[in-house]
């Protein structure tokens, strides 16, 4: 008889664990970010505004790149993580910033964006090209020869996108890159990670091509590290051009 009634207080304690309605532990169990489910959630509360919800198509570069992700030093990931990136609209997370978090916390968050998208890419967009920009600078000259060549097309100076291609919406043509409201918002690092990579998520190709010529037919042939520094150098050197069209006061027409 005891037997069965410790038999009925143990089921009767497990059953009890599983009702419906039972609050979570308080506090609830931590998930860390080193991990997917972890990384995921500190993503979307702290990165997908800039860089999309998945790590593409978003406003930033997309961060969902396997080439790009082991083509970058740990390292340096954590600086631009936790100090942000100067010349540029990507802010802290780290150090004195306002609801900043702790570096331990972006080291796991570099663990676990690694692990949930860094794994398998052999598409090698970038021909090997090195991340960081070179010390010397690119030629601007020679730089407007290249962008002429094969990216003018896709990137017209006054173009805004999308456009007609025949009847057809021409999803290739993405808008200028030498308006220098563009270019003020962005730093040189994240041009030359935008050309040296591409963006598989709006179907620009990296340094190894294709490439669209000035009469819309397909150019191969890569662009060489000389290449990505004179086309940088040349985009840089609009940065500080005087807009086509009149500047006017907030709130006027």
């Amino acid at each position: 008889m005891l037997a069965a009634s410790l038999a009925v207080v143990t089921v009767g304690s497990v059953a009890c664990d599983r009702l419906p309605g039972k609050p979570p532990p308080n506090p609830a169990p931590v998930i860390s970010v080193a991990t997917t489910a972890g990384f995921e959630i500190m993503w979307a509360e702290r990165c997908s505004g800039c860089h999309g919800a998945d790590g593409q198509l978003g406003a930033g570069l997309p961060m969902r790149n396997a080439e790009y992700l082991n083509a970058v030093p740990d390292s340096d990931m954590f600086s631009m993580i936790r100090n942000g990136v100067p010349s540029s609209r990507m802010p802290g997370f780290g150090g004195d910033a306002i609801g900043g978090v702790s570096d331990e916390v972006i080291r796991d968050f570099i663990k676990g964006m690694q692990v949930t998208w860094a794994q398998g890419d052999a598409s090698n967009d970038s021909l090997g090209l090195p991340w960081r920009a070179p010390d010397a600078p690119g030629d601007v000259s020679r730089g407007a020869t290249v962008f002429a060549a094969k990216c003018a097309a896709c990137h017209p100076a006054e173009q805004a996108a999308p456009t007609q291609r025949g009847s057809t919406p021409d999803q290739l043509i993405a808008g200028s890159v030498t308006d220098p409201f563009y270019l003020r918002l962005v730093s040189n690092q994240h041009l030359r990670s935008n050309i040296v990579f591409g963006r598989k998520d709006l179907g620009m190709p990296g340094a190894a091509g294709p490439f669209r010529g000035p009469d819309g037919g397909e150019v191969t042939g890569g662009l060489d590290a000389a290449d990505v520094a004179d086309l940088v150098a040349y985009l840089a050197s609009k940065r500080n051009t005087w807009p086509s069209g009149p500047e006017v006061e907030d709130g006027e027409p």
